[in-house]
């Protein structure tokens, strides 16, 4: 499934047509429009662009460290392409090969009834801003629900909150922990459409 992204309410930004709006149109991909698509297995030349494209800063407040390309593992879970184990999608203007942005929900890691699927965001710097991690998110989202997901959590460096803020305004928050690492929100899905 492709969700296209149109109606702006910003006017065209350098990285595209400005920012995204919630309830992206499923439709084919057009020209001058961000599409939000699922991740397939010959996406790894392009998931490897993006992350060169983006800054350390970028890359740091993603992936919590200082890293000089994408995780290996990583990588290759979300190029595995099991939405059940690891669900990911990316956002482009019309060409898969240049994304803009990777999301992904990664089953949890422990085994145990309950375990929350962890959230993950990243937006080539030129790009944010414009609600683009806010449709890949709402893809996400949506995909989860059919699979069944009833929990999903994130994880932001200190002073990021109002990222989590963002969640608990289209989920149901649960819980919440700070460690030294950083700040946990674990939310539960509505079902859809409430």
């Amino acid at each position: 499934m492709t969700s296209v992204i149109v109606d702006s309410a910003v006017p065209p930004a350098p990285c595209g047509r400005g920012r995204v709006g919630p309830g992206a149109a499923t439709r084919p991909p057009g020209a001058g429009r961000w599409c939000v698509e699922g991740v397939r297995p010959g996406d790894g030349p392009a998931l490897h662009d993006l992350f060169a494209r983006c800054s350390p800063e970028t890359v740091r407040l993603r992936f919590f460290g200082c890293l000089r390309e994408l995780p290996r593992e990583y990588a290759d879970s979300v190029l595995a392409c099991r939405p059940e184990e690891h669900d990911a999608v990316l956002v482009h203007q019309g060409d898969r090969r240049r994304p803009v942005g990777l999301a992904s929900l990664a089953a949890p890691a422990e085994a145990v009834p309950g375990g929350a699927a962890v959230l993950g965001v990243l937006v080539a710097d030129a790009c944010q801003g414009r609600g683009l991690g806010a449709a890949m998110v709402d893809e996400l989202l949506v995909r989860a629900r059919r699979r069944g997901v009833e929990r999903v959590s994130a994880s932001v460096l200190p002073g990021r909150s109002r990222l989590l803020d963002a969640l608990a305004r289209h989920l149901v928050p649960e819980s919440s922990s700070l460690d030294r690492d950083g700040l946990t929100g674990v939310y539960r899905l509505r079902p859809h459409g409430r």
